[in-house]
């Protein structure tokens, strides 16, 4: 993992720990509103503080698994290779969602939207399209 990818895991990580202490002082707990947005940050950056988390517990087992690798005991050698090629993979896609998670929101996606599909000129067949439309978009 680069340096500014966990330098920044890290910042969130300790953020999430000082929201975490914030929510549990009585003064924040009487303050609805400052309340309220601590408890919004913390609930956005739990799932990125979890995946690092997990990211450190896979790395920490897969220098156990290098271990293994290094045994003078082939089958266990073999095992440990096993289980490497495994928590490799892991290793990687957790990786994967990490930086995703890193990744700025959209201004956008806790706005409401409002979509109005009207029926052209046509008729049977645009009031049917629409109908497919109007399921489509439900869904």
């Amino acid at each position: 993992m680069k340096n500014t990818i966990r330098t920044k895991l890290e910042s969130v990580s300790d953020r999430f720990e000082e929201i975490a202490g914030l929510l549990a002082d009585p003064e924040i707990i009487n303050n609805n509103n400052k309340f309220r947005e601590l408890s919004k940050e913390y609930s956005k950056i739990e799932p990125t503080v979890n995946l690092f988390k997990e990211y450190q517990i896979v790395s920490t087992e897969i220098l156990a698994a290098t271990e293994m690798v290094s045994d003078i005991d082939n089958e266990i050698s073999k095992l440990g290779q096993d289980e490497l090629k495994i928590l490799l993979k892991k290793q990687e896609s957790i990786l994967l969602q990490l930086q995703k998670s890193l990744l700025p929101a959209d201004p956008y996606d806790e706005s409401n939207v409002y979509l109005e599909i009207r029926a052209g000129t046509g008729g049977d067949e645009a009031a049917i399209f629409v109908g497919d439309l109007f399921r489509m978009y439900t869904r």
